[in-house]
């Protein structure tokens, strides 16, 4: 069903109530991650073996644009990302993001992002196919079993995502490719500062995440990558050692004056180059709209 600005529909899933939503400008899909039931279920849903078995996830771009910049990458090597020092600002910010999708279990990458209750991660993980995640955990800091588990009662994508979530990975596609959550408590480490239209053609980036294809995606990772192209809403920067499931949701951040800024997370990517939106003031609303439970 297509919900416009006139028309407010409500879905009901197995996994979750949706709620197709317009806050002015902004228009999304914003619902409880755990049902209607959210403040009452299980808490241990989670256990090591789920962990462990859960499937990272990830999306593949077929065919990055034969422009030159990607001549001579394919020598790229996994030494080319580190392991991020997972206690120091800003990669404490970051962690793993669990949840269930059509009924299987995956692994991602998210972080705190603007307020000390948001965390922004990628769209497409939380909705594809017209399946909205459940489950959602936010597991702060995670670092081989290590870390702060974080718990969601609200979650949102932009309405355009679930236009083109089922569409190849692209260019135009990563520009609505984010998710925005809701902490039940707030982060003890502290956030990323949003970065609107925080980074431009030329400029490098530091991209984090945890790639499973590095140490099982045990450990977050980071690469230093330079954006070539910003198209509409979203970048195409390279190279991308970390490529694989896994990293999707991790964030692209610049340092200024000691200002850690989150300017996009990790859409799509192929050895040699990674696609992410730009965060637009459209992010900000949706922030604001989480933040307040989508009313």
């Amino acid at each position: 069903m297509r919900v416009t600005r006139l028309t407010w529909s409500i879905l009901l899933s197995a996994s979750a109530l949706m709620t197709p939503l317009s806050a002015g400008a902004v228009e999304f899909t914003c619902w409880s991650p755990d049902g209607v039931a959210s403040a009452n279920a299980a808490a241990d849903y989670w256990t090591a073996e789920r962990i462990a078995a859960a499937i990272p996830d990830g999306e593949t771009i077929r065919t990055l644009p034969t422009d030159g910049f990607s001549k001579g990458r394919e020598d790229i090597l996994p030494s080319d990302a580190e392991r991020a020092p997972i206690g120091d600002a800003p990669y404490k910010f970051g962690g793993q993001l669990l949840y269930t999708r059509g009924g299987h279990d995956y692994t991602a990458s998210a972080q705190f992002v603007a307020d000390a209750n948001i965390v922004i991660g990628a769209a497409h993980s939380l909705w594809k196919g017209d399946m909205a995640a459940s489950n959602i955990r936010f597991y702060q800091g995670y670092s081989n079993g290590g870390g702060t588990l974080y718990r969601m009662d609200k979650a949102a994508v932009l309405l355009r995502w679930t236009e083109v979530a089922d569409n190849n990975p692209s260019l135009a596609r990563s520009q609505f490719d984010y998710s925005v959550m809701r902490t039940t408590v707030a982060s003890a480490v502290g956030k990323y500062e949003l970065g609107i239209d925080g980074a431009h053609v030329d400029d490098n980036v530091t991209i984090t995440g945890y790639p499973a294809r590095l140490d099982g995606g045990e450990y977050m990772y980071r690469e230093i990558a330079r954006i070539v192209v910003q198209a509409g809403t979203a970048y195409d920067a390279r190279p991308h050692p970390m490529y694989g499931g896994g990293a999707s949701g991790g964030a692209w951040f610049v340092t200024a004056n000691n200002v850690h800024k989150a300017v996009s997370v990790v859409s799509s990517g192929a050895l040699d180059g990674v696609y992410g939106p730009s965060f637009t003031q459209d992010t900000a609303d949706l922030i604001a709209i989480v933040k307040n439970g989508c009313p």
